[in-house]
């Protein structure tokens, strides 16, 4: 009881020690990844709600080859086509235009043993792309899938090549867009900072080295970092390259498009190409490029064509030089993990202190609400802040404090029910554990406290001379019989037995859970004395019941007394009893015993005696009828005292 009583008391250092034990926990998977998957999850959620707010149309179009186009032209495009289809967009002045198609070969290909290695019409297709600076064409790096895809020939020492590589999360999502690689010997641009700068170019804005971080760059007046190995919910990702996140802010809204037969067919207006960005790209299942992306990561069988995520980048780093947005900031691993803390505290702290059950999950709740709309709100503020693992490191914390406190508190109602394991009836042991407060100390044994009770004291008249009669089984049996009865009896009248002394019942009213007004401890007194009465009848029944077995037939005699009393316990460590001491109990055990020779000499018909205190008689005098037996002296009482006998029915 001592340690449980000093756990008690020590509720906030028990806190602190499920708090940093929990953050350990929690800190350590996420260096591990473990919570990765949620974190991204929630991010993804993020980027899609991000990208549903208002923003401008992209200065991008689209020029698509559908599955259409490709029954009626054929894939890939012969040259001819191509050449013609770039012919005609430059035509209308866009700034830029990429063509996200692979061209290292001819098409169609060479004769086998033809002399020439390019066919007149893809030397006339170079002679149209290096004719014009606007134009990019892509290329793809070597990967452990594929041996990559180089850049057509006649690009050869140009700048106008952009490698279409993407970085793919584990989980096959594409949330990250790349600047530049290198080949080795020099660094290569991406399609979509290509076209960007070719954009931006017109407007006076070019990349510049950042003055803060000799690692980043500016583009416009925007700092843009290389993302960072552990940077918002990555951990220890392959940042290769110049890396930075994709903020999909056009989401899945369709953008300005147009297939190629109408361009073909010169069935168009020259305003959607003229001072544009303009990517032509595939849009047909048949090929392979398409990619999962936070905006359709939910969205079965949804995917985004790749020169969607193009065009998604392209817009970012356009608005990135006009200074319209920025990249998404976040306070970095120490608010990261000083959160964890912090929140596994709060929980730790509400499991411990909340109560009810209601409490701690309205906390929860809380927690998980306030912190979920405050990374909401800061993410469209430009901020990422962890939100997974506060809340997780919260629910965890309340989760284990409650498990603890519940452990500790079995150990304490088991403690209370030995303490009070004579009390019969669950209600009564029911309430001894919600008001257990009030029963355990800080110590090593309840607290002792003066009650206000009704004493019972009892005694089977004719025990010492039948005990030197009977056998010791039956004298064992005939006693237990008696004791039962009585028990019973103190039960049924809210009573409670303290103890069992030879052939003496002490039982209390109002005990252990103690009245608190008059009117409830005049109940106790009434309790008593009735119970009193109704062991006069139960011993007629007993005596019927003994006679007809040949045993030896009692009489019982019963002192009654209202008053205070200290409840307690006594006794050493290893064998306690919780009991009632005082001289009210004195009182009650001295009235019983009274002048048992003139009791011996009254009638055989009369089987018991209920003598009472003046407290008590003053409480139940309406309700019996009494004799007054005036003031006596009792041993160990230096003034006398009034006693007063109950006439009952029991008597002849």
């Amino acid at each position: 009881m001592a340690f449980r009583a000093g756990i008690a008391k020590s509720r906030p250092a028990l806190a602190c020690m499920i708090g940093l034990a929990v953050s350990f926990v929690l800190g350590s998977a996420r260096l591990l990844g473990l919570l990765t998957a949620s974190e991204l999850a929630l991010y993804d959620r993020n980027r899609t709600l991000a990208s549903l707010s208002s923003s401008p149309p992209p200065p991008i179009t689209l020029v698509l080859i559908d599955e259409a186009d490709i029954r009626r032209h054929g894939h890939p495009l012969r040259d001819e086509i191509l050449r013609v289809l770039i012919e005609t967009i430059l035509a209308a002045e866009p700034r830029a235009l990429a063509i996200d198609l692979y061209r290292d070969l001819p098409v169609p290909p060479i004769v086998e043993g033809d002399q020439d290695s390019d066919s007149p019409a893809y030397r006339m297709l170079g002679d149209t792309i290096t004719g014009d600076s606007r134009v990019v064409m892509i290329m793809k790096f070597p990967d452990p899938n594929s041996d990559g895809t180089p850049a057509p020939r006649f690009l050869k020492g140009t700048e106008q090549v952009g490698f279409s590589d993407l970085p793919v999360d584990p989980d096959g999502i594409v949330r990250r867009g790349l600047l530049y690689l290198s080949d080795g010997d020099t660094p290569l641009f991406s399609i979509s900072l290509q076209l960007a700068l070719r954009y931006l170019a017109k407007d006076g804005i070019y990349p510049a080295p950042d003055p803060n971080d000799p690692d980043g760059m500016m583009l416009g007046p925007v700092p843009l970092p290389p993302l960072r190995r552990d940077y918002g919910p990555y951990v220890r990702a392959d940042t290769a390259g110049y890396q930075f996140l994709l903020d999909y802010r056009w989401g899945s809204r369709p953008l300005r498009s147009i297939k190629i037969s109408q361009v073909l067919q010169r069935d168009f207006d020259p305003e959607l190409f003229r001072d544009r960005v303009v990517m032509v790209g595939t849009a047909a299942h048949s090929v392979k490029d398409s990619f999962r992306t936070p905006i359709n990561v939910g969205v079965s069988g949804v995917t985004t064509y790749g020169v969607e995520v193009h065009a998604q980048a392209v817009d970012q780093l356009i608005r990135f030089g006009h200074g319209a947005s920025r990249p998404l900031a976040e306070p970095g691993w120490p608010y990261t993990y000083a959160s964890i803390g912090i929140f596994a505290l709060m929980g730790a702290g509400l499991g411990l202190f909340g109560r009810s059950l209601w409490l701690q999950i309205t906390g929860l709740l809380a927690i998980t609400a306030t912190v979920g709309y405050a990374g909401r709100w800061l993410f469209e503020a430009g901020w990422w802040i962890p939100v997974v693992p506060p809340i997780m490191a919260a629910v965890v914390s309340a989760a284990a404090a409650v498990a603890i406190l519940s452990v500790l508190e079995r150990a304490e109602r088991r403690q209370i029910a030995g303490l009070f394991s004579r009390f019969q009836g669950t209600a009564v042991a029911d309430e001894i554990w919600r008001r257990r407060s009030e029963f355990i100390g800080d110590g090593d044994r309840p607290v002792a406290r003066t009650v206000v009770l009704t004493a019972l004291m009892s005694d089977l008249e004719g025990y010492t001379s039948a005990s030197e009669q009977m056998e010791p089984e039956v004298l064992m049996d005939w006693i237990n019989e008696y004791m039962s009865a009585m028990a019973e009896l103190v039960e049924e009248h809210g009573g409670v037995v303290d103890d069992y002394a030879g052939d003496g019942v002490m039982a209390n009213f109002g005990f252990p859970i103690p009245s608190q007004t008059d009117e409830a401890i005049a109940g106790d007194a009434t309790n008593a004395v009735r119970c009193a009465v109704a062991m006069g009848k139960r011993m007629r029944e007993l005596n019927a019941s003994w006679k007809a077995r040949g045993l030896r037939e009692g009489r019982c005699r019963v002192g009654i007394c209202t008053g205070p009393a200290v409840v307690g316990c006594v006794g050493a460590s290893t064998s306690l009893k919780y009991t009632s001491v005082g001289d009210t109990i004195n009182t009650a055990a001295r009235l019983e015993s009274f002048d048992k020779a003139q009791f011996i000499s009254e009638a055989p018909g009369v089987v018991s005696r209920v003598l009472v205190s003046e407290a008590t008689w003053l409480r139940t005098r309406e309700s019996f009828e009494y004799v007054d037996l005036g003031a006596h002296s009792l041993k160990g009482k230096q003034a006398p005292v009034p006693i007063y006998r109950v006439m009952g029915p029991d008597r002849d």
